[in-house]
Order: structure tokens, then C-alpha cells, then sequence
């Protein structure tokens, strides 16, 4: 049963795909079209969001439930998957966002606030920052590879088929690492 203070909320997820129009840097945005053809407005309110900065806490105030997919450069390969904790993220990780007031800045002040949903997943796709400089060009194959992956990783999350993983502690902590798409992480500092 949902909790009254998120009564308004219709969709049980919200999922947003951050990015911008350039290159590598548009894959949130890919995996969210991707996710949009498989689950209805019912399952999920899906978004695309243009480096929205301090903006992102309006569009997950209230809502009970979010992921967050967004490129970022981790010093991994290009494509590489990771799911990060809440507290990797908004405690300086070494990850470099394209996005000016990014994705670590927004969370450590919605932390901050209290605006935070009690459950939150980051999702983020490694990319290669010179692969971030022409308006429409197509995604880089390795990255374009990682769409379908996260898109069904994210799916099986949402049916609950998670291998048994669950959230413990703090929103975004894992209880032990997992596997996207064949590919396994660990939570060790990207970079």
C-alpha cells in the first residue's frame, strides 16, 4: 500500500533520463524511449530531462519511488554499467558530469531539503566525453549496446525479479553488488 503523502503520485515509478541533445550524452534519453515502449503510463511516469540541475528535485518531489539514468564519465569503459548508491554519488564522487549544477549537486541538496523520494535508484551509463560533441549524432556503439541491458535490467527491478536484491539502509544502497545485463559491479568508487 502506498503511503498518503504520495497518494497523487499515479504511476508507482517515476523514471527520468537525464542528458543532452549531444552524442553519448543523449543516452538517458535513449533509455527512456526504451522504457517507454515497454511499460505503460500505468507502470511508470517516464521523463526526459535537458540537464535540468537544481530543477530535477521539482519533477521527484513527492514521488515515492525514482530512477535516475544518466551518462556520466567514470573512467570506465564506454557503455559500462553501474548502479550507484545515493551516498557514492552525493558524497564527491569522482564521477564528471556535462550538465554544470549536475546529478551529484541536485541530490546533495534535495538531501539536504528532505526532498528526496525514499526510494532511489541511479543508474549510469559510462561514456566517453570527447564522444559528447555533435548535436544529433548517433550514440557510440558500445553505448548504444547498454540501452537494451539497463532497459531490461530496469524492468526486471520493477517486477521485482532482482535476484533477491533489496535496498537496505539509506535510499540507493544495494545489499550486495549485481549484475546488469551480464555485466557485474562492484560499488567501489568509479574513476
Amino acid at each position: 500500500m502506498r503511503h498518503p503523502l504520495f497518494a497523487f503520485d499515479p504511476a508507482p515509478v517515476t523514471i527520468i533520463g537525464l542528458g543532452s541533445p549531444w552524442g553519448d550524452d543523449r543516452v538517458g534519453w535513449c533509455v527512456a524511449d526504451a522504457l517507454s515502449e515497454r511499460l505503460g503510463p500505468a507502470r511508470a511516469r517516464i521523463l526526459k530531462l535537458d540537464r535540468p540541475g537544481s530543477g530535477l528535485l521539482d519533477r521527484i518531489a513527492g514521488r515515492h519511488r525514482v530512477m535516475l539514468v544518466d551518462a556520466a564519465v567514470t573512467g570506465a569503459a564506454p557503455g559500462s554499467l553501474h548502479v550507484l548508491p545515493l551516498t557514492e554519488l552525493a558524497s564527491g564522487s569522482s564521477t564528471a558530469s556535462s550538465h554544470g549544477f549536475g546529478l551529484a549537486d541536485a541530490l546533495s541538496l534535495g538531501r539536504n531539503l528532505g526532498m528526496l523520494p525514499p526510494e532511489l535508484d541511479i543508474y549510469i551509463v559510462s561514456i566517453d566525453p570527447a564522444q559528447t560533441q555533435q548535436s544529433g549524432r548517433d550514440l557510440t556503439p558500445a553505448v548504444a549496446a547498454a540501452v537494451g541491458p539497463l532497459r531490461d535490467a530496469i524492468c526486471r527491478r520493477l517486477a521485482g525479479d532482482d535476484g533477491g536484491r533489496r535496498h537496505a539502509g539509506p535510499p540507493g544502497e544495494w545489499r550486495d553488488p549485481v549484475s546488469i545485463g551480464g555485466i557485474d559491479h562492484d560499488y567501489d568508487r568509479l574513476g
